[in-house]
């Protein structure tokens, strides 16, 4: 059976709210959500490989994106105390990236030419090589935001809930295979 299979069928092995597979023309693109990237100021713009500059410019992120036959969306979604629980928030992002990188390693045994896009920019390194090489490009995943994709519109249009509820912070990655 395909990894994709097995991950679809059973994703609490995984720990994932929500997976599904969709094709990649699915995805909506957006300028305005690469520009939010550089107005806010974001830690990660023009300082690290996972966002932009660094990953090109959405019309060739979409290029990208479109290469690949199939794309595979996946959550995770963990209660937080505290609307204001930055702590809580770092935590959940972190499991989520471990869960990114656990599912990555077994996808790529079957297709080692995917596309894996994740949260907010890296984590692997405590500071960014950019702009000289990066040290681990296998395990740094580009943000799915950083391709200028509109999560909050791709989302419900292939049948994944973008807000799990009051308190419950969703974090997505993206694996186009």
């Amino acid at each position: 059976m395909a990894i994709e299979q097995i991950i679809l069928d059973n994703p609490q092995a995984y720990r994932i709210h929500q997976a599904v597979i969709f094709s990649p023309e699915e995805i909506e693109f957006s300028d305005e959500v690469r520009a939010i990237c550089e107005k806010n100021s974001c830690r990660g713009y023009g300082s690290c490989w996972a966002c932009p500059p660094a990953v090109g410019s959405v019309e060739s992120c979409r290029e990208k994106c479109l290469q690949y036959d199939h794309a595979l969306m996946f959550t995770t979604a963990t209660k937080i105390e505290g609307k204001y629980n930055i702590q809580g928030w770092h935590n959940a992002r972190k499991a989520h990236e471990d869960i990114t990188d656990a599912v990555v390693r077994e996808f790529r045994t079957e297709h080692p030419d995917a596309l894996t896009l994740s949260t907010e920019g890296c984590l692997v390194c405590a500071k960014c090589a950019y702009p000289e090489p990066c040290r681990f490009p296998d395990r740094m995943y580009p943000a799915v935001e950083s391709f200028g994709i509109h999560v909050m519109k791709t989302a419900p249009k292939v049948g994944v809930r973008y807000n799990n509820g009051e308190g419950v912070v969703t974090y997505f990655s993206l694996i186009l295979f």
